[in-house]
């Protein structure tokens, strides 16, 4: 199957000048504790939506608007590929929480260079991988669709002449972006059962019609194994699951219903981002954002970062650190990242609470800044920190 397609001499347009991008107000910035950088969001929810880079003092370095055109733009950061820099984003129109859009690779003109259309926003991570057969390296994206398909669901009281009401199916994709080909391609609905799941049928995902399917799983996050093996984020499940491969199959449960774990002293629901950070074969270190809460069950603490360590063989799970919020009694009801920075220190994006923070290892408070006021529509999905990679004009076609 190919997924892709290139798009080659195309450009979004140039920025008017006399436009202004949303504001990034730096409430703290702690001199020699913060990594250099620049700050890399795409706010959502405010007028001005688009992908930009901040310098850590708050000055736009880039802006997106009148680039990208119409619809949500998330997963704004810069991204490896064909060995060289270039900035990866996806755009669409988000609907009941999850998108129909395009993922986008694009160069340093800011220019199209591919498209995988037709997929969700809740990942998109290019992936450098070594083909067995001539030992070169291949690109790979890793990538989410959510699909509605029918069901018998009335177990979960949503009766019908049929008894079939409406659910979506989350799948996980790897495409090799040399070949347009998938790789990889797992289904939600065919290896976790529906009654794994948190959050019943309600309201906009009430189940009854196409439209409104029940979101059982909702993916929202994909990394992978060196190993093959994927890491696959489910919030209404609060479950992170390592799934084979090879055949798909589950091979661990973390958290949720049926963990395969004990969590010692500590819980984590709703979360984004499950990173792994280190896999020593029966010791797996993953780093996550902890929501504690989804807009559809009750909130269970305030959302933080977590660092946690996986015992494979005992069966156990610990957690190793903790990054708490810029202030107490915030809800991060949807999105949220964290992100390891050179020296170890911890960038995290807030999601549904307009904060982008920097963290020491030990968790010092060190950077924070909004980009809206709280309570307020504004969130970026994810934030990132890197290097500004200046982008130049784009030649118009």
């Amino acid at each position: 199957m190919h997924l892709f397609s290139t798009i080659t001499c195309l450009s979004f347009g140039l920025l008017a000048a006399t436009q202004s991008p949303p504001t990034l107000t730096v409430e703290m910035n702690v001199a020699g504790a913060v990594i250099p950088g620049s700050v890399y969001l795409a706010p959502y929810g405010i007028p001005g939506a688009a992908p930009y880079i901040f310098s850590l003092t708050g000055s736009t370095l880039f802006s997106g608007l009148g680039k990208t055109g119409q619809g949500a733009v998330h997963n704004f950061h810069p991204c490896t590929y064909n060995k060289t820099e270039h900035f990866c984003l996806w755009k669409g129109t988000v609907t009941n929480g999850y998108g129909k859009g395009d993922a986008l690779v694009l160069n340093q003109q800011f220019s199209v260079v591919k498209t995988l259309p037709n997929v969700d926003f809740h990942e998109f991570k290019l992936k450098q991988s070594l083909n067995p057969t001539n030992g070169q390296v291949i690109d790979e994206a890793l990538l989410t669709s959510y699909t509605s398909v029918q069901r018998d669901l009335s177990a979960f009281g949503i009766p019908s002449e049929t008894s079939q009401g409406w659910v979506i199916d989350c799948h996980v994709r790897a495409v090799d972006l040399s070949t347009g080909r998938t790789v990889f391609d797992w289904s939600s609905l065919d290896h976790v059962p529906l009654n794994e799941s948190l959050v019943l049928p309600t309201g906009a995902i009430g189940g009854q019609t196409q439209q409104f399917a029940w979101d059982y799983f909702h993916m929202s996050s994909v990394d992978r194994l060196g190993s093959g093996d994927y890491i696959v984020s489910s919030r209404h499940t609060s479950t992170i699951y390592r799934v084979s491969g090879k055949d798909g199959s589950i091979i661990w449960r973390l958290g949720g219903k049926a963990s395969t774990f004990t969590l010692q002293g500590f819980k984590f629901s709703s979360q984004h981002d499950v990173r792994v950070i280190r896999d020593e074969g029966d010791i797996l270190t993953l780093s996550l954002f902890d929501n504690a809460y989804n807009s559809f069950t009750p909130p269970q603490g305030d959302p933080s970062g977590k660092i946690v360590e996986l015992n494979v063989a005992a069966k156990t799970a610990r957690l190793l650190r903790q990054y708490n919020p810029p202030q107490a009694g915030l809800q991060a009801s949807d999105g949220g990242s964290l992100m390891i920075l050179p020296k170890g220190n911890i960038c995290i994006g807030w999601g549904s609470v307009p904060y982008v923070t920097e963290h020491t290892p030990d968790g010092q408070l060190v950077y924070s800044a909004r980009f809206g006021g709280i309570g307020s529509s504004a969130f970026s999905y994810r934030a990132f920190k890197a290097p500004f990679r200046g982008i130049t004009p784009a030649r118009r076609v």
